[in-house]
């Protein structure tokens, strides 16, 4: 086979993306052609939007209408088209690379026209914001029934009319959202390289760079706010990406020389090979061959795969990880198999009738349980044959549930304040040394619970501060002092409803427990993937929660431990339960 064809071969292994073209009319699109893209999510047909100029005579709802579909043609990245709807001062004003682009369930229709001889004219958008997209790429959900205050004025220039002042970004529809953008996913390490955090985007379609290349682009650009402040980018400055090729079955990606400056250092080179392979994994899973300017890396050339790398799994559990439970005071591990008899933890905490609630696990460096007891404090056991509780963090107020990270600290968060002027102070504990970590958005609120993320960089956060329980989602940053930053709410609060346990299934998505009216809805968030949480039944009134990759277990009202099927709950254990635990999460 030729150079030319295995080249073309490649490009359908790598998840080209192929057209559907559609042609504005009168501002709606219309669809004209269309190709088979394949069974890969990311291979599926793009719909091109193919932006048509200002129509003569066009009436101001036409130009708006007109100026909204042109603003969806992906394939016009400038939006040259785009442009020719706005005044010659709103086109020198317009950058939309810069502004939030507004996903909105638009109308754009005129109560009144104007007058024959008005030369000024107001048009309002009339619709339901869904979301926002930042230059970044990340999806921000907006709360429901937002009305659109947007109105775009038009003046009459040369007997025609045209935008004097437009949003300040894309203005899309629902459609326009799923046609031209890509969600994807990037992984970046974290700040100790022990492992990879992922940092999911939406990833405009270019059909003239394609989407490998954009999706490495992208990499390269690092990662986005506010995870950029909890991980690091191992690419050194100014890397670029000259071009991605397929050659004997093998992804080729030549980079500019600045790459080559990890040559020097092995244990960079590692993580950075870490990062390309598991970004890429979403297009393609052939090995992958790095280049600097055309030659061979230096040292001797570079090949590797995703499979070489899954100790950087951000998701921080295999997918059968076995949970644990605590039945009648001690701490159990489920059983692998139905056959086999559940069997305590070695050490004091699988001692029967032991004095703990909220029990937390860490597997590495060592194996360990924190846990509430009756005596203040966070106290932490080895399990371990002959272990000891160890209290590792004493304060005065209350103590949210201890929670592990990867790097074998536990966190909770100390309530310094009152009912009336609640305060929290975070705190972090390393074998029996506990260090107050800043966390300035929370020094004025209640903080009920504070789960750390198996990545160990964000946590999840159920807050009150007034106004109702919220769900947070925050980042731990660990260069120079230690600080919790960048909250963010996914959960916004909701008059009398309680939030009761929060769990990480994986790296990015979270378990909410909620309650309402004695009744208790569970829902599961991707944290940053935006639409609509999955929402399992919960069938009797549950206290504990806990998950893991694929898995979820709880203990409900009569003490029986439950674990969730694809579409139901079975109850493995009839009573005496009362806490269920994966480690960390």
């Amino acid at each position: 086979m030729s150079t030319k064809r295995r080249y073309l071969a490649g490009l359908v292994a790598l998840g080209a993306i192929s057209a559907c073209t559609i042609v504005p009319s009168s501002g709606n699109p219309t669809t004209v052609d269309k190709e088979d893209g394949g069974s890969d999510p990311l291979s599926q047909p793009y719909v091109r939007v193919i932006a048509t100029e200002p129509k003569p005579d066009a009436t101001p709802v036409e130009i708006v209408q007109g100026f909204q579909a042109a603003m969806a043609g992906f394939d016009d990245t400038s939006r040259v088209i785009a442009r020719k709807y706005l005044t010659p001062e709103a086109q020198a004003k317009w950058n939309p690379a810069e502004a939030d682009a507004v996903i909105c369930d638009c109308k754009f229709t005129a109560s009144e026209l104007p007058e024959p001889d008005a030369t000024e004219y107001t048009l309002p958008i009339k619709g339901k914001k869904i979301a926002t997209i930042d230059p970044q790429g990340r999806y921000h959900a907006i709360g429901t029934d937002v009305e659109s205050s947007e109105r775009i004025a038009l003046v009459k220039l040369n007997g025609q009319w045209r935008i004097s002042a437009a949003p300040p970004g894309l203005l899309l529809r629902p459609d326009d959202l799923s046609r031209a953008y890509r969600s994807v996913t990037l992984y970046y390490p974290d700040v100790g390289s022990v492992g990879l955090v992922a940092d999911r985007v939406r990833l405009p379609i270019d059909p003239v760079r394609g989407f490998p290349e954009s999706l490495i682009e992208r990499l390269l650009r690092g990662p986005s706010k506010p995870l950029a402040d909890g991980v690091q980018n191992t690419f050194p400055r100014g890397t670029e990406l000259h071009d991605i090729r397929v050659e004997d079955d093998a992804v080729v990606m030549d980079f500019s020389g600045q790459l080559a400056e990890l040559a020097a250092f092995p244990e960079r080179l590692q993580v950075m090979k870490a990062q390309l392979a598991w970004t890429f994994s979403a297009v393609a899973n052939q090995p992958i061959v790095v280049t600097v300017n055309g030659e061979p890396f230096p040292g001797g050339g570079l090949r590797f795969q995703r499979g070489e790398y899954v100790g950087y799994d951000p998701a921080g559990l295999p997918n059968d990880a076995l949970g644990y439970y605590v039945h009648d005071g001690r701490l159990m591990k489920q059983p692998r198999t139905g056959t086999e008899e559940p069997q305590p933890v070695p050490g004091v905490a699988g001692q029967p009738n032991q004095a703990f609630s909220n029990p937390a696990l860490a597997e590495t460096p060592y194996t360990r349980v924190a846990a509430l007891r009756p005596e203040p404090g966070i106290w932490v056991a080895d399990l371990v044959d002959g272990s000891q509780w160890q209290r590792w963090i004493t304060a005065e107020g209350r103590l949210t549930p201890p929670s592990w990270d990867r790097y074998g600290e536990v966190w909770s968060v100390e309530s310094t304040g009152t009912l009336v002027n609640p305060g929290a102070r975070v705190w972090r504990a390393r074998d029996g040394q506990a260090i107050p970590v800043s966390a300035p958005d929370l020094e004025s609120v209640d903080v009920k619970a504070f789960r750390v993320a198996r990545d160990g960089v964000r946590t999840a956060i159920i807050s009150d501060g007034g106004a109702g329980e919220s769900v947070q989602i925050g980042v731990i940053v660990r260069l120079g002092d230690y600080r919790v930053g960048g909250l963010e709410t996914l959960v916004p609060p909701e008059e009398g409803r309680t939030i009761v346990d929060i769990a990480w299934q994986d790296d990015g998505t979270l378990v909410v427990l909620s309650e309402k009216a004695k009744q208790q809805s569970l829902a599961v968030y991707s944290i940053a993937g935006g639409g609509d949480p999955e929402t399992p039944t919960v069938d009797k009134r549950v206290s504990s929660i806990t998950a893991a990759p694929g898995h979820m277990l709880a203990v409900d009202e009569d003490g029986a431990l439950r674990t969730w099927g694809d579409t139901k709950w079975a109850t493995t254990i009839k009573s005496g339960v009362t806490y269920v635990l994966y480690p960390l999460g």
